[in-house]
């Protein structure tokens, strides 16, 4: 059969609160029990907050280049703050805020420590740690030597301090909150005020210790580097004095000064040389031609011989007025002719004599400049020399130099970091001191009752349909009709009487009873053309009433006059004797064997009148076999040719293949479901193992049902009728 699917309406929702309101009203006040329990119970907790502002930080890099200027970098807000929160919630700060604060010597303090080691999570922990065998701890070898290990205070302690306290920051602000939980508001306030200290405190230790750490290395190398200098400098004074040399200085040197008073005194030599060869070589060329002497200026510049020159030419005045007045041989004219010719070699031998000067005097230029240019020579290998030994000095007054310049500028940037470590501010300042808390942050009663209220009430509502989401089992005619696809009989209300199992004579009112007539008329009138007489009575599994059922429904039809058989063809569990209390002789499985004695097997009671049954009989070791024979076909024909109803009771379906070949004999089937208790998917196997062999289910039995429960509200009248119905039975007693 084919299930659809129907759409969800808003009263479906409310009929299955209604049926699980029990689970509903239970989730609902355990939670706001245990809610109210606990708000009411636990230690109210104070919280002490300390506001503090901050500014951006700015980190100073040390520049070690000549000259070169601090970089300042500025920190982003909320990476200034996650560092903040960083630093807050590690255990060596804690531990910082133990030592400031002395915790370790506080009796509160130590009062909780106590109270965590006692508590009933530690106590609990410590016996299942003596479950177990401890492992051997190893030996406590550090395997850094260098490296320093600074051990905390009281790590306990460090766990309470770290479990109480946190940072937080407000939005697009410059303001931090220390905050501290504590049972007593006092101590909330105090542990945010020594926390908010000690935070500015390791904020100045952090901004100072790089400039720590700088001068302490610094102090290391300038111990270091005025030793290097100091050996350089002795180095360098013993090479000088080894060498004889007061300084390689080129302006202070004595052979370089001596050289280059030599090149100069050469110079000026060359110069009087070259001045007295001038002088030599014109004299030299004009000496033996006396009318040229005049074209000498040094001969003409020489006053004797410009005495000479001057007497020359007055006796040349005389001796030319002479020759007119006079003839050549005139004594007037001889003597002037003598004094001329005598005037003339006065000039030629002051000549001569300036000659010979000019000669000595280029002689001995040429004569020092060849002297001067020796001692040239011989300074300039003394200036080698020394050249060659400036050049290892030089080597070491550099590295000397270079020592001296480096320690001059460790001296100065420890000089620096000297007066940057004892820097004492801190770009965090306390603003807002905490104060006591006049009333605690936890529990918050009323926010936690209106919490409780509200997951009780959308819990309890998710509960309930959570309980019945995973109900999978079939309660309700819609579950019959929508989940399985078959038609509902009836429902067949729980009896609690002691009636017995045949409610149709043990008491006619009862519900029970009035739906077994129900049923009973359902399935006349739905095959009133084509009555449908062999009926097979089944379920998916055991104990769902299918006994029940086949008996009350037989006994309900015998009712209405017509002739009924029932069958009890469960031979592994037969309960019909037992029911209608038969001994159990001669049954079904007998007249199968020996169809002579079905006239002893089928039983007839006078408190059953039209009601002919037929028990179990003997157990058959071969039931599947037995029930699937021809013998078994043909006594089905026999019977139906013989009564107007015959009702068969089988085995459960699904636990036993009884059921399948007594499906494929009867013309429908009936099946019985335990309300409430049987699962969907239990059913729908039923349902297709039948369906596999082309049988009629003609409808099911929603059988012990609770009427009594809100799920069922849709049948009341059970409930009314069974009142109604022992009101009237007390009143004729």
């Amino acid at each position: 059969m084919n299930m659809q699917e129907e759409e969800i309406h808003l009263r479906d929702y409310w009929r299955i609160l209604s049926k699980r309101r029990g689970i509903a009203l239970t989730f609902f006040c355990v939670v706001v029990g245990i809610v109210l329990v606990y708000s009411f119970a636990a230690t109210p907790i104070y919280q002490g907050t300390a506001q503090l502002f901050f500014e951006p930080e700015r980190n100073q890099t040390l520049n070690f280049a000549e000259g070169g200027a601090a970089v300042i970098q500025t920190k982003d807000s909320t990476e200034y703050f996650n560092t903040q929160k960083g630093i807050v919630s590690s255990r060596a700060f804690a531990d910082r805020v133990i030592r400031k604060l002395q915790l370790d010597h506080n009796p509160y303090f130590m009062a909780l420590k106590d109270k965590g080691k006692n508590s009933f999570m530690a106590v609990l922990m410590q016996k299942i740690r003596t479950l177990f065998p401890e492992k051997k701890k190893p030996d406590a070898v550090n395997p850094f030597p260098d490296a320093v290990f600074k051990p905390e205070l009281d790590p306990a302690l460090t766990d309470i301090v770290l479990a109480n306290m946190d940072l937080d920051i407000g939005r697009m602000t410059t303001l931090m909150k220390i905050n501290y939980r504590a049972d007593n508001p006092a101590v909330a306030a105090g542990m945010a005020n020594g926390i908010a200290n000690a935070l500015i405190e390791e904020n100045i230790d952090i901004r100072v210790k790089p400039y720590r750490d700088a001068s302490e290395w610094l102090s290391s190398k300038l111990i270091q580097a005025k030793d290097v200098v100091a050996k350089t400098e002795q180095m360098l004074q013993q090479y000088r004095e080894g060498k004889g040399i007061v300084s390689f200085d080129n302006n202070e040197n004595v052979v370089n000064q001596e050289l280059q008073e030599l090149i100069s005194q050469l110079v000026q030599t060359q110069g009087k040389r070259q001045e007295s060869e001038i002088k030599y070589r014109q004299i030299e060329s004009v000496i033996n031609s006396p009318e040229r002497l005049a074209t000498v200026p040094d001969v003409m510049n020489n006053l004797v011989i410009q005495g000479l020159r001057n007497q020359e030419l007055d006796i040349k005045k005389q001796l030319s007025e002479l020759s007119e007045k006079y003839g050549p041989k005139h004594p007037q004219v001889i003597n002037a002719t003598s004094q001329l010719a005598t005037v003339e070699r006065n000039i030629i031998s002051e000549a001569r004599k300036m000659l010979n000067a000019a000669k000595t005097d280029f002689e001995i230029a040429s004569s020092r400049e060849a002297s001067l240019k020796k001692s040239i020579d011989m300074q300039k290998q003394k200036v080698m020399d020394l050249t060659r030994k400036a050049i290892d000095f030089n080597v070491l007054a550099g590295e000397a130099g270079n020592n001296k310049q480096f320690y001059e500028l460790l001296l100065k940037k420890y000089q620096e970091a000297s007066l940057s470590s004892a820097i004492s501010t801190s770009n965090l300042q306390l603003v807002d001191p905490a104060t006591i808390p006049e009333s605690p942050i936890k529990p918050k009663r009323g926010l936690n009752a209106l919490l409780a209220v509200m997951v009780g009430v959308f819990g309890g509502i998710f509960a309930a349909f959570f309980v019945d989401y995973m109900d999978d089992t079939i309660k309700t005619a819609e579950d019959v009709e929508k989940k399985l696809g078959l038609t509902l009989l009836d429902i067949v209300p729980l009896s609690t009487g002691k009636s017995g199992s045949v409610f149709m004579t043990s008491d006619p009112k009862s519900a029970a009873a009035e739906a077994f007539r129900t049923i009973r008329t359902g399935l006349m009138l739905s095959s009133a053309v084509n009555p449908l007489k062999v009926f097979l009575i089944t379920s998916a599994t055991p104990n769902e009433g299918k006994t029940t059922t086949a008996v009350n429904l037989a006994v309900a039809m015998s009712q209405m006059g017509e002739k009924v058989l029932i069958v009890d063809c469960d031979m592994r569990r037969k309960s019909l004797h037992n029911i209608f209390d038969i001994s159990s002789d001669t049954g079904i499985s007998d007249v199968l064997i020996d169809p002579t004695r079905i006239s002893q097997g089928i039983k007839r009671l006078d408190a059953y009148p039209n009601l002919d049954i037929l028990i179990g009989g003997t157990t058959a070791p071969n039931p599947s076999e037995l029930l699937g024979s021809e013998r078994m076909k043909a006594f089905i024909a026999k019977v139906r040719g013989y009564y107007d109803r015959v009702i068969i009771d089988s085995p459960p379906l699904l636990a036993f293949s009884d059921s399948l070949v007594l499906a494929s004999l009867a013309d429908g089937v009936i099946t019985v479901i335990w309300g409430g208790k049987t699962p969907r998917d239990i059913l729908q196997k039923e349902i297709q193992s039948l369906s596999g062999i082309n049988a009629r289910i003609v409808g099911a039995v929603l059988n012990k049902v609770d009427i009594t429960k809100r799920s069922y509200y849709y049948y009341p009248y059970y409930k009314y009728y069974d009142s109604d119905t022992k009101t009237r039975k007390r009143q004729k007693t």
